[in-house]
């Protein structure tokens, strides 16, 4: 069985335990790493999106908002699990942030395979256009890392399943701060700038 590298996994639930806003840019380029039955999947990621119930309209943990019922998973301590489905087909990952009963959250929007999810097509008009993306959305990438409701509420700092692994953190430089996407029903919460990305990176959802 592929154990992965031990070492770099991260188990400190104090990681997690910060403002969604902080943990959405720490959390790019760590290593996301998917467990089925000892067959790793990795990828790094490279977009992420904050959200806090308590003052965040966008967040479904909102009182205001109508998925209030199904975000229970954001009152964990940070470092859990939440998923929810989207469209009736697609399935979202997210992280719980912050404390227990502080319901946080950041969205993991798109990452960059390390592995065999990407095929090698060619493009005439785009040097960065060289994949066919499997993981540059949240909805693509649960599916190609097999992420489902089971995982809802599980502990990433515990589980085999699935984990995060250790990379240096990036500069500010590197990292592009912006509004994030479809969330026009939040009102002027629509505007705040939290959504994060990784610079120049080909896999980022939407630039």
């Amino acid at each position: 069985m592929n154990e992965g590298n031990k070492n770099l996994r991260i188990i400190n639930p104090t990681f997690f335990t910060v403002h969604a806003t902080e943990l959405a840019q720490k959390l790019l380029g760590k290593i996301l790493v998917r467990n089925i039955n000892g067959q790793l999947t990795k990828v790094k990621i490279v977009e992420t999106e904050a959200y806090d119930g308590k003052i965040d309209r966008a967040c479904h943990a909102h009182k205001e908002n109508k998925s209030f019922w199904k975000a229970a998973a954001l009152n964990n301590r940070g470092g859990c699990a939440y998923i929810y489905l989207i469209y009736g087909i697609y399935y979202c990952f997210n992280i719980a942030s912050s404390g227990k009963g502080d319901p946080q959250g950041v969205l993991i929007r798109a990452a960059e395979p390390l592995g065999h999810h990407t095929i090698q097509v060619t493009s005439l008009h785009d040097e960065n256009k060289k994949f066919h993306y499997y993981t540059n959305g949240p909805g693509k990438l649960c599916r190609a890392l097999n992420i489902d409701i089971s995982l809802n509420h599980i502990d990433l700092t515990t589980s085999d399943s699935i984990y995060l692994e250790d990379q240096p953190e990036l500069s500010q430089d590197k990292i592009v701060v912006t509004k994030r996407i479809n969330i026009d029903y939040a009102g002027a919460d629509k505007d705040r700038l939290w959504r994060f990305y990784i610079k120049d990176n080909p896999f980022v959802s939407r630039k």
